[in-house]
């Protein structure tokens, strides 16, 4: 099976407009050209709505030569790829500001969401969960029906839902049901 393209999830939120799918997103029909408006802010807000463990990354801040505004006393440069900066390990107070962020740590050890871009990255709540987002963006100007836009808006949410719900569950253990060991318990 391929991996997942931007068109494959651009398709999934035509067609659940019931709109034809595109070909490419680089054709001139007006679905191609609102998915290309539309794709790239979608999955960087998709991304930014939760702290999805495929999208952690964790890097060491560069300092910035340029004093902090006011309250701390350190200023660093926040990675390129970075969407949102989640935390400082070890845990300290920060600020993100137009030009980096600003804290008292030394070093800024940074744990930040990575700006993914390729979908074959994305597990499959994520996709469904973005293709319905777009689908809410796109419902208006290709539909012309608020019943339709709402309706996407709300399989968005309740994907995206799912989705947090399995990101947060990846990687956790759970006993077997058959231990011998708590089956002696009982």
């Amino acid at each position: 099976m391929a991996a997942p393209s931007q068109v494959e999830l651009c398709n999934l939120a035509l067609t659940s407009l019931g709109v034809g799918p595109v070909g490419s997103l680089e054709e001139s029909s007006r679905a191609a050209r609102l998915c290309r408006l539309h794709y790239h802010t979608a999955r960087r807000e998709v991304l930014e709505a939760h702290h999805w463990s495929f999208a952690t990354a964790r890097a060491v801040l560069a300092r910035l030569d340029t004093a902090p505004r006011f309250g701390f006393a350190r200023a660093y440069a926040l990675p390129s790829d970075c969407l949102a900066a989640r935390r400082l390990e070890p845990e300290a107070p920060f600020e993100p500001t137009s030009l980096g962020l600003e804290t008292d740590a030394s070093p800024a050890r940074l744990v930040y969401t990575l700006d993914v871009t390729d979908p074959a990255r994305f597990p499959a709540l994520f996709r469904r969960a973005l293709a319905a987002y777009l689908a809410s963006l796109l419902a208006s100007p290709l539909t012309h029906s608020a019943e339709l836009e709402a309706q996407a808006r709300g399989r968005y949410e309740a994907l995206l839902e799912a989705a947090r719900e399995s990101d947060a569950a990846e990687g956790l253990h759970r006993p077997r049901d058959d231990n011998p060991w708590l089956e002696a318990r009982w």
